[in-house]
């Protein structure tokens, strides 16, 4: 794919966020909550040099969506999820690994999203990684969940592509491909891809205890290509996301930190299909307040929107149902309001549970979904 064949959002808007994002470093992003337990994180450590090593992801999880919206259905998901994988790390530099990663639901005999799994890491240094193959990805981009449906995480293939992960004490920074279709000359299929970038710029001020951040989201979805035969069109759409995260530190009881997040939520289809997806554009505001409390977290939010759509977001944010459009609810008015509790019960095992309910103004209903999930995540040292 030539540059000059590149949608014009992408040349715009999508090459200069990669050329700043790699000059800059990062930490911990500005984001609304996620299971933080199902987080991974990509730095290499000093004591896995030149060692051979196994690492195992495994995740019970079960999640029950009580949704009754016409934009959004209702589903619970029990099962498992696992990634099994062996590597060698040279140094603190680099690491290579190969394995395999299923999904087994219960109540359904066969594996899901079961495939290889094969990833190399460079380090440039401590705080700038370089993958290659199956990325960090999932929640681990620390998207708002009107761009970022988390369960995803369950549900989704691994994301597979080019990734760059920096940090430092003022920026968070994820740069991704996510190459979903990959074709050859004369194949009937398109190309399909995704690219995002979350980035964040974090400063303190420490004689009040606060952290203030400015974040950027970005995701761009792209099915097209030049070499294919099939006479569908090509498709463009993005969503961004901005705003301002205050924090205040607390010292007060079990109480952490208060914080107040504001996002301002964008969608842009350049080939919209009025059959499939009847809006091309739309502005969307997110305010959200949230108390941590060790263990324990409470959010509660207002989303207001018109004409709304993210390809990988949580449907109960959308004007429309993507496989029945003629759903529509073109204007939102709905409150969220989250609970969550989540800790690591031993080393490398994690626990986490939450409550989320979601209610329409308009439509003077609630949807709701509760869950819990246990992960064991470790890595195993071999001989050298």
């Amino acid at each position: 794919m030539s540059l000059k064949k590149i949608p014009m959002i992408i040349r715009r808007f999508v090459l200069p966020i990669v050329m700043f994002a790699i000059v800059n470093r990062s930490l911990p992003a500005c984001a609304q909550w996620f299971p933080e337990t199902l987080l991974s994180s990509p730095a290499l450590s000093k004591t896995d040099s030149n060692r051979f090593s196994v690492a195992a992801d495994v995740t019970g999880f079960f999640k029950n969506n009580e949704y009754f919206s016409p934009v959004a259905d209702g589903q619970t998901l029990p099962g498992v999820s696992a990634l099994l994988a062996a590597g060698y790390q040279v140094a603190d530099k680099f690491r290579a690994e190969l394995g395999v990663y299923g999904v087994k639901y219960s109540g359904r005999d066969p594996l899901e999203n079961f495939q290889p799994f094969a990833r190399l890491q460079y380090s440039l240094t401590p705080a700038f990684n370089m993958v290659l193959g199956n990325i960090y990805g999932g929640v681990n981009h620390r998207l708002i969940e009107p761009l970022y449906q988390w369960e995803r995480q369950f549900t989704a293939n691994p994301e597979s592509g080019l990734q760059f992960v920096l940090h430092s004490d003022r920026w968070f920074t994820d740069v991704w491909v996510d190459w979903q279709n990959f074709i050859q000359r004369g194949d009937p299929e398109q190309e399909a891809l995704t690219f995002g970038t979350s980035v964040s710029y974090n400063f303190n001020i420490p004689s009040v205890k606060l952290n203030i951040a400015v974040p950027l989201q970005l995701l761009i979805y792209h099915r097209g290509g030049q070499i294919d035969t099939s006479d569908e069109p090509m498709i463009v759409l993005g969503n961004a996301a901005t705003g301002l995260c205050i924090r205040r530190s607390m010292d007060f009881w079990w109480f952490r930190s208060v914080g107040v997040d504001v996002y301002a939520v964008g969608y842009y289809d350049r080939y919209p299909n009025k059959d499939l997806r009847p809006y091309k554009s739309s502005l969307s505001v997110y305010p959200v307040f949230h108390i941590d409390a060790s263990s324990l977290q409470f959010m509660a939010g207002y989303w207001l929107a018109e004409k709304f759509y993210a390809f990988e977001g949580e449907p109960l944010f959308f004007s429309f149902n993507p496989y029945e459009p003629q759903q529509r609810l073109p204007e939102r008015k709905m409150v969220t309001v989250k609970f969550a509790y989540e800790r690591e019960l031993l080393k490398g095992i994690y626990l986490g549970t939450q409550v989320e309910l979601y209610s329409d103004l308009k439509r003077r209903e609630t949807d709701y979904s509760f869950g819990v999930h246990l992960r064991f995540n470790e890595r195993f040292l071999l001989g050298k």
